[in-house]
């Protein structure tokens, strides 16, 4: 049964209900279940490939943006990520990743050259919002998460998260969500001892880019900020939107904005859902 029969098969329900004198806990919204089928749909997953073209602000240029286009593959548990960077000025670079290999550091190969590099290397992250270990839909899973969570406080979910029609998105049927954070804003957070830029954003669950750009001192994911009182966003984005594919469940496209736009933009094409990875798939050979 589809989201909007059963959608229309709850209201019809609930309608039967009310006139016989039942009381019924209030059905969840269409975009509700849309977002939930969303959440569970990743968290339960195991792998994913897919290409991936990412438009990203740069830190400190607010007019201009950096682009990547990148084929990748993910396995969950034990983390493990292949890529291999798709156009210029980078085409052909290969990166891999596999938990407690390389001393858990991103094995590079480049042209005629191999080297490991650590994930909030700047080699990898010049001009990007996050490292390599951040690839596929887990993150996006976390920030959406969240902000269910502020907005169940609240009890505005179908204020902030709407669902706004039907789009077909690289030949795939999707459902357009639209969210909207009325109490996003700038306040200040404190680095607790030991963290850098990237593991008070991930604690935070706010963009990396906004906490390096709002901090000029603290410029690279992995500066030590410690003590630091540092202008961070309340939120992940003031304003959100992704198209959901129906099948999948998977979120193709994740378009993030802050007050002065769009600030990075994610479009996945060609994501195939739990394959069935090979060893080679994902060892230093397939270089």
């Amino acid at each position: 049964m589809t989201i909007k029969k059963s959608f229309a098969a709850i209201c019809i329900i609930a309608a039967l209900s009310v006139s016989m004198g039942f009381k019924l806990i209030p059905a969840p919204s269409q975009t509700r279940q849309i977002i939930d089928n969303m959440v569970a749909a990743i968290a339960k997953h195991q792998g994913v490939t897919f290409t991936m073209d990412a438009t990203e602000r740069i830190v400190g240029k607010p007019t201009e943006n950096n682009q990547i286009e990148m084929y990748t593959r993910v396995n969950i548990n034990p983390l493990k990520i292949y890529g291999k960077v798709l156009k210029d000025p980078n085409k052909g670079t290969q990166l891999l990743y596999v938990t407690g290999k390389h001393d858990n550091k991103i094995h590079v190969k480049s042209g005629w050259f191999t080297l490991n590099l650590s994930p909030t290397s700047g080699l990898l992250t010049k001009n990007q919002h996050h490292t390599l270990l951040t690839s596929g839909f887990t993150i996006v899973n976390k920030i959406v998460t969240d902000g269910i969570r502020r907005a169940d406080a609240r009890n505005s979910f179908d204020v902030v998260f709407k669902y706004t029609g039907d789009v077909v998105y690289k030949n795939r049927n999707c459902y357009k969500i639209l969210i909207d954070d009325p109490t996003y804003a700038y306040t200040t957070a404190i680095g607790q001892k030991g963290e850098t830029v990237l593991s008070l954003s991930r604690r935070l669950l706010v963009s990396e880019y906004h906490v390096m750009d709002l901090n000029p001192s603290s410029r690279s994911l992995d500066d030590d900020v410690s003590g630091k009182t540092l202008k961070v966003p309340t939120s992940y984005a003031k304003k959100t939107i992704l198209y959901i594919d129906k099948q999948t469940n998977f979120p193709l496209y994740q378009e993030m904005s802050d007050e002065r736009g769009v600030y990075e933009k994610y479009e996945y094409s060609d994501v195939v859902v739990n394959p069935v990875f090979k060893e080679s798939d994902f060892s230093d050979d397939s270089f």
